[in-house]
């Protein structure tokens, strides 16, 4: 198994600032919501399908309500994108490069869930034949429907109008990855913002932001060791699991704990599984 280590040229470290990447991607993209929302997304937040073209594939989303109430909910779609600087994008369906959100249809578009039950939303993916290797992917938004708001279908009488207040909904964001010919795709990333920072704790943090720019999602695993020029190692000093579409990027936070004053020559790691691994050498002074 060859594995690739990629050597920058030059780095030029600038400091920026830290911004809590994940809005959910927890890896799952998910707005906040309180202790009391009226409807919940079951299961995984994220669905990875296999496809080949021509050959639709189906798929499920079981939306609970868990509340003594009549809830409503409305399925919508979007385009996705994530930065490193924390940066997300909810775009218009179908625009980017590599969406899939026109190659999806599904049902219901808004649902009525009876008390402390469920409706299914099911969706088909059929990939295009002129879709060529690599990952493709797209949003379906499940939001809840205030019953005080015109959209609303329960009660008899239309809300009443108000001068001023505020609704509170519910949202999930479900992401749908089509993969096509994974064997064929690409795995490539690039690092910028290479730097050193301060922790919270007052340690010193090595910063990196990744880049996808292949073709097919990763997942990989990131760590940083660091040598000293009597070639002792530090670490290994582990990143975080962080789903990468093509195009999209995250910033890695390695706190380095226990690692004395002095100059290192450091290697960080991208390791995405099979010969995907890819890395860079930088020099730190701490």
């Amino acid at each position: 198994m060859s594995r690739q280590i990629s050597l920058p040229r030059s780095l030029s470290p600038t400091i920026l600032q830290a911004v809590l990447l994940m809005v959910l991607l927890v890896v799952l993209l998910v707005w906040p919501v309180d202790a009391g929302a009226q409807i919940t997304v079951r299961g995984r937040l994220a669905h990875d399908i296999p496809a080949t073209p021509g050959q639709p594939v189906t798929g499920q989303i079981i939306v609970d309500n868990e509340t003594s109430e009549v809830q409503q909910a409305r399925i919508y779609q979007t385009d996705y994108r994530f930065f490193s600087d924390g940066t997300n994008e909810y775009g218009e369906p179908g625009l980017l490069e590599r969406s899939n959100a026109r190659w999806i249809t599904y049902s219901p578009e808004t649902m009525t869930i009876p008390p402390n039950g469920n409706v299914t939303v099911s969706y088909e993916v059929a990939v295009p034949a002129s879709a060529g290797p690599g990952t493709y992917w797209s949003m379906l938004m499940v939001e809840s429907i205030d019953p005080s708001s015109a959209e609303s279908t329960l009660g008899d009488d239309p809300p009443a109008e108000r001068e001023m207040g505020f609704r509170q909904v519910t949202r999930y964001g479900v992401q749908l990855a089509t993969h096509v010919d994974e064997s064929r795709a690409e795995a490539n990333v690039e690092f910028s913002g290479v730097t050193l920072v301060a922790g919270e704790d007052g340690r010193t943090v090595f910063q990196a932001d990744i880049v996808n720019t292949g073709s097919r999602m990763i997942r990989p695993e990131v760590y940083l060791r660091l040598f000293n020029a009597e070639g002792a190692e530090f670490g290994p000093f582990n990143g975080t699991l962080y789903r990468m579409y093509p195009g999209t990027s995250v910033r890695q936070r390695l706190e380095l704990v226990d690692v004395p004053a002095g100059a290192y020559q450091a290697i960080l790691i991208v390791d995405a599984g099979d010969d995907a691994v890819f890395g860079g050498q930088f020099e730190l002074t701490l």
